[in-house]
């Protein structure tokens, strides 16, 4: 966590918005191309080596398209991040192989000209895993903490001073969180956004490490400005005010979003 105010500038955004970019153009049609190949049955006119070659390249190019986007959320997120963000970026980047892979068991009986049973299977397994790929995008539930689960632990309420989104690129949200730390220091922490919305203004509960301060485990979203969640749920993640979290000072709160 920086003592120093984060901003999301324009070559974090332009990083955030390629990785998603990558992610559905490249890595969700590799996802496809791989379980084609892998599934397709061998005709005489096509031999092996023309398979394995195809398939060796989707599971290269997928490989290849895993790693760039997922250095470039590093690049946008840069080293003062909460814990999880990068995981959860990878999640997303398995769900869409997952949901490419599934796409090509579904179309496999077309190009083989299979018999009927084998398109009920197929389709079957696709869609199955298709709903399997798409858990990764499920909102994180993240409990609200009424004391540190270990001594070295701190608790703070943080709350969003920054946020971009983008869409059309299908590009991971990001967020900049400020907080007072346990020494009455004001810090900020950039947030790849499991929750949503995302909105300036969200507070909620972030999780530290006293003796590295510039860990931070997790931020769980307790209230928002326009919340959507059931009353129950929002009921559960209220915040608790024990000694541990501290609020922000008047001076350093954002303004209203018009």
């Amino acid at each position: 966590m920086s003592l120093q105010p984060l901003r999301i500038t324009a070559g974090r955004k332009l990083a955030a918005g390629f990785a998603g970019i990558i992610t559905m153009s490249v890595t969700l049609p590799s996802g496809f191309a791989t379980s084609a190949m892998a599934f397709l049955p061998i005709s005489p006119a096509d031999p092996l080596g023309q398979k394995l070659l195809f398939g060796t390249l989707a599971v290269i190019v997928a490989a290849i398209s895993i790693a760039v986007s997922f250095l470039l959320v590093r690049v946008a997120l840069g080293r003062i991040r909460t814990g999880g963000s990068l995981s959860r970026f990878f999640r997303y980047q398995l769900a869409a192989l997952g949901a490419g892979a599934g796409l090509g068991l579904g179309f496999v009986p077309a190009m083989a000209e299979a018999a009927p049973v084998w398109w009920v299977a197929s389709i079957t397994a696709g869609l199955g895993l298709i709903a399997v790929s798409l858990l990764a995008f499920r909102k994180a539930r993240y409990p609200i903490l009424s004391r540190p689960p270990y001594p070295h632990i701190g608790l703070a309420e943080g709350r969003v001073i920054d946020d971009w989104s983008n869409g059309q690129s299908r590009s991971p949200s990001l967020t900049v969180v400020h907080f007072v730390d346990d020494k009455g220091r004001g810090r900020w922490v950039r947030h790849l956004v499991q929750q949503s919305p995302s909105l300036r203004g969200t507070v909620g509960q972030v999780v530290y490490d006293r003796r590295r301060p510039e860990k931070v485990r997790r931020f769980a979203v307790a209230q928002q400005l326009f919340d959507i969640r059931p009353p129950r749920e929002i009921q559960e993640n209220s915040v608790p005010q024990p000694r541990t979290i501290y609020p922000m000072p008047p001076g350093s709160r954002p303004q209203r979003p018009r």
